[in-house]
C-alpha cells in the first residue's frame, strides 16, 4: 500500500515519514489522527515479516473506534485497508496482511497479552489516555529487528494539558525539549481541508481552553479550569470492583444540548464511574429504554435526576424507574466532586472514572470558571461542556451531601484581601 492512493494532509504525510523511534500526532477535532494512525500501521505492516501492534487503553474502544477505520469505510473514505488485501484472525486478535507482515490488536487492559509480545513497531490510538508507565511497557516491546524498517512506537490524541507526560515527554509544554527521539506533528482543525464547512464554523464558536486545544490544536492549561485537581493518570483507569455495595444512575437531561447518563457506583467508601451513556437529540422513550436495560444489568438504588426535568422523571416513574430530583446547588456541589479529587487513607483514588466514559474525561480538561472584565474568576462555572459533569455532580452530592467548606481552588492574595482580618496572611488552600 501506497501513501499515494488516498488523500493525504500535509501533517499526516509527515507523521508517516517520520523515523523517530517516538512519534506524536498530535491535533484538534478533525485533523483526521486516527487515519493518520491506521495509515502508518497499515504500510508498516506492509513489510514482510513484521508485527505490528495496534492499541488504546481499553480493547473495547480499540473495537468501537480505531479498528472500524482501518476496516471500514468513514463517510467518503474507504477503508485504510482495502477488502481482500488481508485476513481477519478474529479469535487471535491478528490481521494478516497478503504477502507482508501482521497488525497484533490489544488493550492494555490485558498487561498479559502485552507482556508476551515482540513487536517492530506499535501504533497507539488516543495515547492520551496512557499512563507514562503503560508507554514505558509499550517502549520494552519495540525489539524485532527487520531489515530496512526503523523500529517506531507511533501515538495520536488529541492534545490536553501542559502538565501531562505526553506534553513533557514530547517538548509540547512550552518549556520542556523532546526527549531523544521524540518527535511531535501538531495540526489544527483548519489544517484539514476536507472537513465540511459548516462543522468547521461549529467548531470555530468554541472559546477559551476548548478552543485553544480543539480547535487550535494546543497543549493549554488554565488558571480557571473548575477542577484544576483533575490528572487522568491518577483518576482513569479500567480495574473496577465486580461488585459494588451501592449503585445509583445520574442523569442530565437535554435534547439540543446533549442528554447524559453516569452509572456511578461505590465500593468501600469509593466512587467508581463505571459507564456513560451521552447523546443529542434523543428521543425521552430513548432514555428510559436505555435507562431500563441499565437496570436490567445492574441492582440501581435510584435515578438521580436533574431536577428541573420532572417530566421525565414523571415518564421514569410511570416505567416502573425510580427517579428522584436532584440537588442542583452548582457552586456547593462542584466542592463536593472537588473532594473525591484526592486519595483515601491507602493511597486509593475517591474516585476512578473507567476510560469508555470519554465525555466525561473531555468535560473535566475543558469546564471553567467565568471571569469578570478585569479577568478575575468568578464564583460561577462557564455554562458549556458540562453536561456529563453535571451528571456527575448530581451522583456524587447524593452519595457524599454537601460540602459547606468556603472554596474549591486556590485562592490568591488578592482575592482573599478582604478577608485578612479572618484569615491573616494564608492563602486558603485546595480542599
Amino acid at each position: 500500500m501506497t501513501t499515494n492512493e488516498i488523500s493525504v494532509l500535509p501533517q499526516q504525510m509527515q507523521f508517516l515519514a517520520s523515523e523517530s523511534r517516538e512519534c506524536l500526532y498530535s491535533g484538534a477535532f478533525g485533523a483526521g489522527k486516527s487515519r493518520a494512525i491506521c495509515l502508518k500501521v497499515a504500510m508498516r505492516a506492509s513489510v514482510p515479516n513484521s508485527r505490528e501492534g495496534l492499541c488504546r487503553k481499553t480493547v473495547v474502544s480499540l473495537k468501537r473506534s480505531t479498528l472500524k477505520t482501518l476496516l471500514e469505510p468513514d463517510g467518503g473514505l474507504p477503508p485504510v485497508l482495502p477488502e481482500g488485501t488481508y485476513e481477519w484472525k478474529k479469535q487471535d486478535g491478528e490481521i494478516r496482511i497478503k504477502g507482508g507482515g501482521t497488525i497484533m490488536l490489544f488493550g492494555l487492559d490485558n498487561p498479559e497479552r502485552v507482556a508476551s509480545m515482540n513487536l517492530s513497531g506499535c501504533a497507539v490510538d488516543e495515547c492520551v489516555e496512557l499512563t507514562n508507565d503503560d508507554w514505558t511497557m509499550l517502549r520494552g516491546r519495540i525489539r524485532m529487528n527487520l531489515p530496512n524498517t526503523r523500529n517506531q512506537l507511533y501515538g495520536a490524541c488529541n492534545p490536553s494539558s501542559p502538565q501531562h507526560w505526553l506534553a513533557k515527554r514530547f517538548g509540547l509544554d512550552g518549556e520542556s525539549k523532546p526527549a531523544a527521539n521524540c518527535e511531535a506533528i501538531t495540526t489544527a482543525a483548519t489544517d484539514n481541508w476536507f472537513l465540511p464547512a459548516d462543522y468547521v464554523a461549529d467548531l470555530q464558536t468554541m472559546t477559551g481552553v476548548a478552543r485553544k486545544r480543539f480547535v487550535e490544536g494546543l497543549w493549554v492549561g488554565s488558571d480557571g479550569l473548575v477542577y484544576d485537581r483533575w490528572n487522568a493518570a491518577q483518576f482513569v483507569s479500567d480495574d473496577m470492583p465486580t461488585e459494588f455495595d451501592r449503585v445509583i444512575v445520574c442523569v442530565d437531561e437535554g435534547y439540543n444540548n446533549p442528554a447524559c447518563m453516569l452509572l456511578l457506583a461505590e465500593k468501600d467508601k469509593r466512587l467508581f464511574v463505571v459507564r456513560e451513556w451521552y447523546h443529542r437529540q434523543q428521543l425521552e422513550a430513548d432514555m428510559i429504554a436505555e435507562a431500563k436495560r441499565w437496570q436490567e444489568e445492574y441492582p440501581i438504588e435510584c435515578f438521580v435526576v436533574d431536577p428541573s426535568a420532572a417530566k421525565l422523571r414523571a415518564a421514569m416513574r410511570h416505567a416502573n424507574i425510580d427517579a428522584v430530583p436532584a440537588d442542583n446547588s452548582v457552586f456547593a456541589g462542584i466542592q463536593a466532586v472537588s473532594a473525591r479529587l484526592a486519595n483515601d487513607s491507602a493511597g486509593r483514588p475517591l474516585l476512578t472514572v473507567h476510560p469508555d466514559c470519554n465525555n466525561l474525561l473531555r468535560e473535566f480538561g475543558v469546564y471553567e470558571w467565568k471571569k469578570n472584565a478585569s479577568g478575575t474568576l468568578k464564583d460561577e462555572p462557564v455554562k458549556m461542556h458540562d453536561h456529563a459533569l453535571d451528571s456527575l455532580r448530581y451522583g456524587i452530592v447524593h452519595y457524599d451531601g454537601i460540602r459547606t467548606t468556603p472554596q474549591v481552588r486556590e485562592m490568591t492574595v488578592d482575592n482573599v484581601a478582604n478577608d485578612d482580618a479572618i484569615w491573616g496572611d494564608e492563602m486558603w488552600t485546595e480542599l
